[in-house]
């Protein structure tokens, strides 16, 4: 998971435009509809691992008995791995919006709103490598005005390998089709990055895992950000996720910059990433003081 809003992507309105910010049609600034088009392969530029079957939480280590005697119990949390399941569904909304003052008087409001689901049709080890898209809702939003994108009311069966996307009939579709899904799903047929950051070993409460950063930026958009600076930071274990708090300092191909701050929620058993709840600002490199806009970004992730 482009979009309409500067951090939107992700699962977000429109899959290639969510990791950048919209330039203005004004002369005079930047259109927050840009900073959302960067932003729309908010979707699931991360692909959420499928559901796998229940299993117990580990959300504690156990302590080993040796000759010396029991070891002290760790109070850290560690994240399962476990397989998806072919036939396991989930859905992904991102809600992404931006707001900057006018040139020309009053302030410019874009967003970027995706909703689709997800099921799985086949996996291959740790990942799943076909899945059925259905978008029941991507589009634009510009001072109260929606444009749908390209993907919004279709379905897709994205493979590992080549053609990648077909429709649901099984049909080729145009490149700008598959350019969006490819964003949504950039980690398809492998472990997402996410999981990858993740330590096998228990992770103790304030650890820091900086690198957690960078993964949910490509999960904002794969290819749009590049990372200047950013921190993730285990703060809590709340319902079964691990609470990180998260900072994120990045450059968009356009040389827009963003800098958002907020939370992000890994589910433990799977280390799957669930949530992510940021805002900040953001601005045109070298830009001064009245052309910094607002955003906020909303990526939640649930089974069905």
């Amino acid at each position: 998971m482009r979009f309409v809003a500067v951090i939107f992507r992700i699962d977000g309105a429109d899959a290639r435009a969510a990791g950048g910010i919209v330039r203005s049609v004004r002369s005079a600034g930047v259109s927050l509809l840009a900073l959302a088009t960067l932003l729309a392969p908010a979707l699931p530029a991360c692909a959420p691992a499928a559901s796998p079957a229940p299993v117990a939480e580990p959300t504690l280590d156990v302590p080993r008995i040796g000759s010396a005697g029991v070891e002290p119990v760790s109070q850290g949390i560690r994240f399962g791995r476990s397989a998806p399941a072919v036939g396991a569904r989930w859905s992904v909304m991102v809600d992404a919006r931006s707001a900057a003052p006018d040139p020309q008087g009053g302030t410019q409001l874009s967003a970027y709103l995706s909703s689709y689901s997800v099921e799985v049709l086949a996996i291959h080890g740790p990942a799943p490598s076909r899945v059925r898209l259905r978008f029941d809702k991507n589009l634009h939003r510009y001072q109260g005005i929606d444009t749908a994108t390209s993907i919004d009311g279709k379905t897709y069966v994205f493979d590992a390998v080549p053609p990648y996307v077909r429709d649901g009939a099984g049909s080729p579709v145009p490149e700008d089709e598959v350019e969006r899904v490819l964003d949504i799903f950039p980690d398809l047929g492998t472990r997402t990055q996410v999981d990858q950051v993740l330590p096998d070993a228990a992770m103790e409460i304030g650890e820091a895992r900086d690198e957690l950063a960078g993964a949910i930026l490509s999960v904002i958009h794969p290819r749009a950000w590049t990372l200047d600076a950013g921190s993730a930071v285990l703060a809590r274990a709340e319902g079964g996720d691990a609470v990180f708090a998260v900072a994120i300092d990045a450059t968009g191909k356009s040389g827009l910059r963003m800098r958002v701050k907020g939370e992000a929620r890994v589910r433990l058993r799977d280390a799957r990433l669930t949530l992510i709840a940021v805002d900040g600002t953001y601005a045109p490199g070298g830009g001064g003081a009245s052309e910094t806009g607002t955003f906020s970004l909303r990526r939640t992730v649930r089974d069905r």
